[in-house]
This record gives C-alpha cells, sequence and structure tokens, in this order.
C-alpha cells in the first residue's frame, strides 16, 4: 500500500533511558512511553500499529511532519520484524564531555544500568524471533563499555549475527568488540575523538585521556588487521572549539599515523539549530564541516555518511539561517585561525 511512513515506524525500537520509541534521529519522533509499568513494551508497540494505520490514512504524526527520512512509497505490510535497535539508556560515562546531550555520570568503575536492563528485553526480542540476522543493532553514550551487561548483550547478537556498531569514546579497550567487528563483514566502532590535540581533547572531554584513546585505537587496528576500516573515527564539528582549520589538520595527522581508514564528520545538534544568537560560530561550523570532507579526500579515507548531521548543515531540519557580510568575515577568521568570535 502506498503512504507517507519510514523505516523506523515499521520496525525500529529506541531504548532510552525511561522508555521505548522508534526514531533515534535528530527531529524528534513520537515521544517516548516509559518504561514504568509491566506492560509499558506491550503498550508501545499498540501505538506503533495505530500510528501505521493513521499513516495509512494519511494522518502524520506533528513530530513526525518535518522529517526528511518520511517517504511516500509503496511499505510492505508491518511484520513485527526489528530492523534496528538503538541502545540508548546508559547513563554512566568515563569521560564528562561538555556537549553530552546525555548528561550522564562520570564514573570511572564498571556500573550496572540504574533505569533500564536492555539485556531481558534483547533476549526477549531473540526468543521471539522479531530480532535475526538482518537486524542492526547499535550500542551508543553515556559509555557502552562501562555497563556491567553490555559484554553478555554483545555476545548474544555475535552469536545471533546481527549487525552490529558500538558507538564510544574510546577510553577503555574492550576484546569482545574485536571479536565482534571479525565476527561480521558489516560490524563497526565508532570511537568519537573529536581532535588532534591533547589539549583541545582535555577542553572537549573534560578528562585527560588522550594517550589511552590512542592506544586503543591501535589496539583495535592491530586486532583487525585487513578490517581495519571497520574502525571510525569520528569529528563532532563543535563551535568555537574545533571548528577550524588547524584543529582538522592535526586530526587527520594523528588518523594517518595510526591507520585510520575511515572516518566520521558530525555536528553537535544543540549547539547547530541556526540559532539568531549563533551566527557567525554557525558559519564556521558550515566551513570545517566542508573542510572535513576535502581533508578526507586528500588522505584517502572514507567519509562515512551521518545523514542527519548533513541536513543539520544542508538546512533541511531547521531554517533560520540569515547571515550578514560581517558575520561571514568574522567566522572566516575563527576558521581559518581558530580564534574565539566575541
Amino acid at each position: 500500500m502506498e503512504y507517507k511512513c519510514c523505516d523506523h515506524i515499521l520496525g525500529s525500537i529506541d531504548l532510552s533511558f525511561s522508555g521505548f520509541k522508534y526514531c533515534n534521529e535528530v527531529w524528534e519522533g513520537p515521544e517516548y512511553i516509559s518504561y514504568k509499568g509491566n506492560d509499558a513494551f506491550n503498550k508501545n508497540e499498540e501505538r506503533r500499529l495505530k500510528i501505521i494505520e493513521e499513516m495509512k490514512n494519511g494522518i502524520i504524526p506533528e513530530r513526525c511532519k518535518e522529517c526528511p527520512l518520511l517517504e511516500l512509497k509503496d511499505w510492505k505490510e508491518f511484520d513485527a520484524k526489528i530492523y534496528k535497535i538503538t541502545v540508548f539508556n546508559w547513563k554512566h560515562c568515563n569521560a564528562a564531555c561538555f556537549y553530552c546531550s546525555v548528561h550522564s555520570d562520570f564514573n570511572e568503575s564498571i556500573k550496572k544500568s540504574d533505569d533500564y536492563d536492555s539485556l531481558p528485553f534483547i533476549k526477549k526480542l531473540i526468543a521471539e524471533g522479531r530480532i535475526t540476522e538482518k537486524s542492526f543493532i547499535a550500542f551508543m553514550g553515556g559509555e557502552p563499555t562501562m555497563l556491567q551487561e553490555f559484554p553478555e548483550i554483545l555476545s548474544l547478537l555475535i552469536k545471533k549475527g546481527c549487525k552490529l556498531e558500538v558507538l564510544t569514546n574510546g577510553i577503555k579497550y574492550e576484546k569482545l568488540i574485536s571479536d565482534m567487528l571479525n565476527a561480521h563483514n558489516d560490524n563497526k566502532i565508532c570511537i568519537s575523538l573529536d581532535c588532534g590535540t591533547k589539549e583541545t581533547f582535555k577542553r572537549i572531554k573534560r578528562v585527560d585521556k588522550f594517550d589511552e584513546v590512542i592506544n586503543t585505537l591501535k589496539q583495535y587496528i592491530e586486532d583487525t588487521k585487513e578490517n581495519s576500516y571497520k574502525v571510525r573515527l569520528k569529528y563532532i564539528v563543535l563551535p568555537n572549539v574545533n571548528d577550524n582549520k588547524k584543529e582538522i589538520d592535526k586530526f587527520f595527522e594523528v588518523a594517518k599515523s595510526i591507520g585510520i581508514t575511515s572516518v566520521v564528520r558530525s555536528v553537535d545538534h544543540l549547539e547547530s539549530k541556526m540559532n539568531t544568537k549563533n551566527k557567525a560560530i554557525e558559519t564556521s561550523v558550515i566551513k570545517a564541516y566542508e573542510y572535513f570532507a576535502q581533508q578526507a579526500k586528500k588522505y584517502n579515507m572514507t567519509l562515512c555518511e551521518q545523514n542527519w548531521a548533513d541536513a543539520i548543515i544542508e538546512n533541511k531540519v531547521y531554517n533560520c539561517r540569515k547571515i550578514s557580510t560581517l558575520t561571514k568575515i568574522k567566522a572566516n577568521l575563527h576558521f581559518f585561525f581558530g580564534k574565539k568570535n566575541k
């Protein structure tokens, strides 16, 4: 049947801090249903079916209307298979990144997730046949490697043959992640370095662990050998911090020296909403974002797509960018010389 819908509504689950929903993109998507109550998951699935029926009748949820993933086409019937799970309910981290939208509790010791344990939920979906070898599961922050249940969950999914990705700060090396990378051609890890110098790392992450991350990267590359392209290094462009030529150049020098062949560029979506108070910084973020792609090409590195970040830069999500000539001049000075805009 032809109607407007998206893959997330038809087969995605986001495990956040306190609830379920279908979408973990920068656009909001349906609101979360709380984990509270034994029937929370069933309520979420009932809502999924209700939204699908509404979309078939042309009724689009308000929070979905501007989503660029919304597509008019002949969608397959809902079969209850899960194509994507985002495990996003961790609260603990061994860094304290100032841009963190999660506001994780800093803790260097292994902790148990205190709001919701994903392990029984993952087991339930496997037992019901809803997770298959075609399912994609992503783990993200806080810091996945800090959780007691992470190794068991990852082991189960490796055995199941799913496609997996771990987004991590790389401070803690985890041998099981190397096993994951070698188990399936589509498995990958993405380490967010966000800089090329110890000084900037400490400013962003608020911990002095730059060398530890570099050593972790080297170990994963050594473990994966010819599969080292699965080790991706990420750079989140941050206003007035690393949105300049000098820091990006240093990032690529470091990446090249340790054998990185795949890089990811992103933006801080909380800081990059094209608001009228941040015009000059926003322009330099755009220039840095473009320059990063140029450098990836120069170093013959694969630039991995991050559609939601592209949507922000291309002004497809927020629409209030009005930039004066003076603003452009200030942004250019910041980008080339790394000086803060006043």
